[in-house]
């Protein structure tokens, strides 16, 4: 085999992408066979590159190689549905909505979870940069900079979950930042949104500090129902 030249390096997250987006939305459905030598002419890659992207996507539980029957397209049951990139291409396909509302379904469980913890175990540097993503969030929709803000907004909810002690709760952060990323890639965020978002958060964190669980709990829920609804689910 081959080495992959800089070229093919460049390319290769391109064939990933395009074939992941590609089981994703159906277009090629389970059990469905994935010809290299036709996908390295389609891409203008060698195979190096397929067989690589292929590699790729059997790691993320989306194709098997079979022998003498050839790498074959695997039921969404088998996907790894916590992996960025698989959360990425779901929300970009007919399953968006199924693929939000399961992960929004975790994420209030796991978060609501860790927000009882922290009001336990939370350190001053857990408080510290609760706080200063708070004011992040701020600065961003001071900016008009949804990006800035979603950002900000991803690492107060990644905070929330160190501050839990718990680290397998930790594991989730980046599937939970997959779906705040979404709202903003998407287009699912309001025009403006308003700075009473950042105030709740603000109580959210008081909560923790003064080691409130149920009021902590309770506000946080808030902010799952408001993210619920600004992409539809409720």
């Amino acid at each position: 085999m081959g080495k992959m030249s800089a070229r093919d390096h460049s390319l290769h997250a391109y064939v990933v992408d395009q074939i992941g987006q590609r089981i994703a939305s159906g277009e090629l459905t389970p059990n469905s066979k994935i010809l290299p030598e036709t996908l390295g002419t389609e891409f203008g890659v060698s195979r190096t590159v397929v067989r690589e992207a292929l590699r790729d996507l059997q790691a993320k539980g989306m194709v098997r190689p079979r022998p003498k029957t050839g790498t074959r397209v695997l039921p969404v049951t088998e996907w790894n549905l916590l992996d960025e990139q698989v959360i990425g291409w779901r929300v970009r396909s007919p399953a968006r909505q199924e693929q939000l509302r399961e992960l929004m379904e975790l994420r209030s469980h796991v978060e609501l979870a860790a927000i009882r913890s922290a009001c336990s175990v939370a350190t001053a540097a857990d408080l510290v940069e609760l706080l200063r993503c708070c004011d992040a969030m701020e600065t961003g929709l001071s900016a008009g900079n949804l990006t800035e803000f979603t950002e900000a907004d991803i690492a107060f909810h990644t905070a929330l979950l160190a501050a839990s002690g718990n680290l397998v709760f930790r594991q989730f952060s980046v599937p939970f930042a997959a779906v705040l990323r979404a709202r903003d890639d998407l287009h699912l965020l309001p025009e403006h949104v308003e700075f009473a978002v950042v105030e709740v958060h603000r109580q959210v964190l008081a909560a923790i500090t003064s080691g409130d669980a149920d009021e902590a709990e309770r506000v946080a829920n808030e902010l799952i129902v408001h993210a619920c609804s600004e992409m539809g689910l409720v």
